[in-house]
C-alpha cells in the first residue's frame, strides 16, 4: 500500500502535463491557414463585377454585365471546369431591351432554382430558371429608373423573392417583392421608414448594399448614407459616412431600419458596396471598405449583431490578420458560416497609396470567429495564386477620372464575391486582369479552399482537410475536427474535460501522501 502514491504520480502526470501544456494554446492555429487551389476562369472577358451562387448540390454560378444582358457561367465540379451558359437577354418586348447588360446578379433556391437579375435605366428584369440555368422561361420586369440591384430569394422552392435597387432621380432604395417565384412583383417601395435616415438619404443620395435572408425568412440588406453634418469633400462630393441595415420578416409588411456604424464627420465608407451576410445561427455580418477618419488607411471594416440588426458589435478591422501594418484594402464581402463565423474576403496591397501605378493586389480571404467576444480568433489564406491586377483601383464608380485628383483605372468596377459551399469551403470570385495562365490576360477568376478549418466549425481543434476537399493548393493543412458546438473533449486529445482535472487531483492527493510517510 505504501507504493500507491507513487504509481499514482507516474500515472497521474503524463494527464496532468495535458493540462499543464495548456491543450487551448497548443491547438491555436497559425494565423495563416487557409489554402487554396488553383485559379480557374469561369470565362475568359474582361468584365467586371461578377455575381457568385452555390447551389444545394454544390453547383456553382458566376455572372457579370455584359453583352446585352447578364453573362453566366456555371460549374458541377466545384469550379475545375466552366461551362459558359447562354446569356441571359431581355425578351424583345421587354422595356429594358436597349440598355440592357447594366448591372447583373444572380440567386439561387434551396432546390436550385436560378435566378439572375439584368439592370437597365428603366428598370430591372428578372428571370428564373428551373433547369439548372439552361433556359429562363420567367423574365418579369420592375420598372423603376434603377443603379445596382442586388437579388435574394426564400423558401423551399424560392418561392420568395426580393429584389432591391438605387432609385436614380432621388438616390432612395427600394425594394420590390414576390411571393409567387417572380411572377409578380409587388409596387416598389423604400426599405426605410426612420425619419433620421430619410434625412440622411434625401441630403447625398445612397449607396445600396447586397439583400440576403436569413434562416427563419428574415430579409436584411445593408446600405450606405451621408451624415448632414460631414466634412470629407475630399472629392467634390461628400462620401458615405454612415452605415445602415435595414430588417422585415417574411410575413410583415414593414422593414425596420437600424445604425450599423454612425460613423464621424471625417469618414469615407463608400468602397465599395456593403455587404451582408448570416451565420447558421441567424447571427447577421455586415462588411464595408473604407477609413474611419480623414488621412487614415483604408480597411474592411466586420461587425455582428446577434439580435437580428438592433445591435453592433463594434467596427473590426479585419485585414489587420495580414502580415505588416501597411497596405490599402478594399471591396469587402462576406459570408456566413457556422453560428460565430463569419467568411470575409477582399482587395489588398501592400502599397500605402491605392491609386498609385504599378502596385499589386491579391485576394485574402479570412474566417473570423468570436467577434461578438471581443477577441475574435482570425486566420486567413490568399485565394489568388498571383496578382490580379497591377495599377490603382478607383472606387469613384462613374466618377473615375473625372473628380480632380481621382484615378481613372475602373476596370475591376466595384465589388466581387465570397460564399460559403454547404460542406464549409470558401469559394471566391472576382475580376483578373493580370492573369499568369495562357495568352489571355483578363477574366473573371475563381478560387476554392482546399485546406484549413470548415466555416462550419464554430471552435477551432485538431487540424484535417474539410469535407469534400481534393489537392491543388500548396501546403494545404485542410479543416477542423473539432464539433461545431466544441463540446467537452479537449481538442488534442478527444478526453473528457473531467479526465484531467481527476488526474491533478490523484497528483495532489499522491504528493500529499507521500509528505506524510516522509515526516
Amino acid at each position: 500500500m505504501r507504493r500507491l502514491p507513487a504509481l499514482t504520480i507516474a500515472a497521474a502526470l503524463p494527464l496532468a502535463l495535458l493540462v499543464l501544456t495548456s491543450p487551448g494554446e497548443a491547438s491555436a492555429p497559425s494565423a495563416k491557414q487557409l489554402t487554396f487551389g488553383k485559379n480557374t476562369y469561369a470565362y475568359n472577358s474582361s468584365y467586371g463585377e461578377p455575381g457568385l451562387a452555390i447551389g444545394p448540390k454544390h453547383e456553382v454560378y458566376v455572372t457579370t454585365p455584359g453583352e446585352g444582358g447578364a453573362v453566366l457561367a456555371k460549374s458541377t465540379n466545384r469550379g475545375a471546369t466552366w461551362t459558359k451558359l447562354k446569356t441571359v437577354v431581355p425578351p424583345a418586348d421587354s422595356p429594358g431591351t436597349f440598355t440592357s447588360g447594366g448591372d447583373s446578379e444572380v440567386a439561387v433556391a434551396k432546390d436550385g432554382t436560378v435566378y439572375v437579375g439584368d439592370l437597365d435605366l428603366d428598370g430591372i428584369q428578372v428571370s428564373k430558371s428551373t433547369d439548372g440555368g439552361k433556359t429562363f422561361p420567367l423574365q418579369t420586369f420592375v420598372g423603376s429608373t434603377a443603379d445596382r440591384e442586388w437579388l435574394a430569394t426564400d423558401g423551399p422552392h424560392g418561392e420568395y423573392v426580393y429584389v432591391v435597387w438605387h432609385e436614380l432621380a432621388t438616390g432612395t432604395m427600394l425594394v420590390a417583392t414576390s411571393s409567387d417565384g417572380a411572377q409578380t412583383f409587388s409596387t416598389p417601395f423604400p426599405i426605410y421608414s426612420n425619419p433620421e435616415t430619410v434625412v440622411q438619404s434625401a441630403h447625398n443620395g445612397t449607396s445600396i448594399g447586397q439583400i440576403n435572408v436569413d434562416h427563419h425568412g428574415r430579409a436584411f440588406v445593408t446600405y450606405g448614407v451621408t451624415r448632414l453634418t460631414t466634412t470629407d469633400t475630399t472629392y467634390g462630393s461628400p462620401p458615405i459616412t454612415t452605415i445602415k441595415i435595414s430588417v422585415k420578416a417574411r410575413e410583415a409588411t414593414t422593414w425596420t431600419d437600424y445604425t450599423v456604424n454612425p460613423g464621424a464627420d471625417d469618414a469615407n465608407y463608400g468602397n465599395f458596396w456593403m455587404a451582408a451576410a448570416a451565420d447558421s445561427a441567424d447571427n447577421l455580418y455586415a462588411v464595408y471598405s473604407g477609413y474611419a477618419h480623414k488621412g487614415q488607411p483604408m480597411h474592411v471594416w466586420l461587425q455582428e449583431s446577434t439580435d437580428h440588426g438592433a445591435t453592433w458589435t463594434a467596427p473590426y478591422a479585419v485585414d489587420k490578420v495580414l502580415p505588416g501594418a501597411d497596405g490599402q484594402d478594399l471591396f469587402g464581402w462576406v459570408a456566413g458560416g457556422g453560428p460565430g463565423v463569419a467568411v470575409v474576403s477582399w482587395y489588398h496591397t501592400a502599397a500605402p497609396n491605392k491609386d498609385a501605378a504599378k502596385i499589386d493586389w491579391t485576394v485574402p480571404v479570412a474566417q473570423v470567429r468570436g467577434l461578438k467576444s471581443g477577441k475574435p480568433q482570425l486566420i486567413y489564406g490568399v485565394a489568388s495564386d498571383h496578382s490580379i491586377h497591377n495599377g490603382p483601383i478607383c472606387t469613384l464608380g462613374l466618377f473615375c477620372g473625372v473628380l480632380p485628383g481621382s484615378a481613372s483605372d475602373r476596370s475591376l468596377l466595384d465589388f466581387f464575391k465570397v460564399a460559403v459551399d454547404p460542406d464549409g469551403t470558401a469559394e471566391v470570385t472576382w475580376s483578373d486582369n493580370n492573369r499568369i495562365d495562357g495568352d489571355a490576360k483578363t477574366g473573371v477568376g475563381f478560387a476554392r479552399q482546399v485546406g484549413g478549418p470548415s466555416a462550419l466549425t464554430s471552435v477551432l481543434g485538431s487540424v484535417k482537410k474539410p469535407p469534400g476537399s481534393s489537392g491543388g493548393g500548396t501546403g494545404a493543412t485542410g479543416g477542423s475536427s473539432g464539433s461545431g458546438s466544441g463540446g467537452g473533449s479537449l481538442p488534442t486529445t478527444g478526453l473528457g474535460v473531467l479526465v484531467p482535472l481527476l488526474a491533478l487531483g490523484l497528483l495532489g492527493g499522491a504528493l500529499f501522501l507521500r509528505g506524510r510517510r516522509q515526516e
